[in-house]
């Protein structure tokens, strides 16, 4: 995608709009392009200065009409005045509140999205590599991020390459595997208070609780150490997702012990 193509698209890639191939695109892009991630951080943050729509297009036109209606019989009969206004109040405190109940997308259903997206493109890893260790400097060098790849090659499954991501519009490490015909995904995303990796089964394996969901026919096992969140999704079944992600823990132990 070139940048010409990006800025057409800009608008609905900020809206989550574009169909899933092009979002991977988009990303790729943008993972790659200053400049472009400039605009979509720019875009971002313009929206959330501004004042969000409470309510859609024909809720909105039913409150206008409402409101209306009751003007007109408040000038023919001037007792129904109180009674409507206070109609009025509880459907604009309903609207207000829209916002607030609407759910949040989680950090889990982000990083499901991406590794649809990304297993319909043909070569998703940014850099493609066999070895942790490369991939470990790329990062390094790419984005300023520590980032421990496991190995998983003991159960058959394959390191094929990395991405530099952005999760919570944070940059993120975005890990590819296979087993077979069938892609791994490991996120690696810095932790913020602010995060919620979402709703879930919480499940303990070994020793460790784990969050488990199933989004758009993918399962995802994710958890937080409080300074990184990590999240994997895939089709393997969970016995093969636990596996890695204790793996993957142990590892982080024992570099940490280092």
């Amino acid at each position: 995608m070139t940048c010409s193509e990006f800025e057409a698209r800009l608008q609905l890639y900020v809206d989550g709009e574009l169909p899933l191939v092009e979002t991977g695109a988009a990303d790729a892009h943008a993972a790659e392009c200053s400049r472009c991630a400039g605009r979509v951080h720019g875009e971002r943050g313009f929206r959330r200065r501004q004042p969000r729509e409470a309510a859609p297009p024909e809720l909105r036109a039913r409150i206008v009409d409402h409101v209306r209606r009751a003007e007109r019989r408040a000038v023919l009969r001037p007792w129904l005045v109180a009674p409507a206004l206070a109609a009025i109040a509880a459907i604009l405190a309903v609207v207000l509140l829209l916002p607030a109940l609407r759910e949040t997308p989680s950090l889990v259903g982000e990083l499901v999205d991406k590794h649809i997206a990304y297993a319909q493109v043909e070569r998703p890893a940014e850099l493609a590599s066999t070895n942790p260790a490369e991939i470990e400097e790329w990062f390094r060098q790419r984005a300023g991020l520590g980032v421990l790849v496991p190995d998983y090659s003991p159960a058959g499954i394959r390191l094929v390459g990395a991405r530099l991501t952005e999760a919570r519009e944070r940059k993120a490490a975005y890990l590819f595997y296979e087993k077979g015909r069938t892609l791994l995904s490991v996120f690696i995303v810095p932790a913020s208070a602010t995060d919620a990796i979402g709703p879930g089964a919480r499940i303990t394996f070994r020793g460790h609780e784990y969050t488990t969901r199933e989004v758009k026919g993918y399962r995802a096992v994710s958890w937080t150490d409080g300074r990184v969140s990590f999240g994997l999704v895939s089709m393997l079944d969970y016995d093969a997702l636990f596996e890695c992600a204790d793996r993957l823990r142990a590892q982080r132990e024992h570099q940490t012990s280092l």
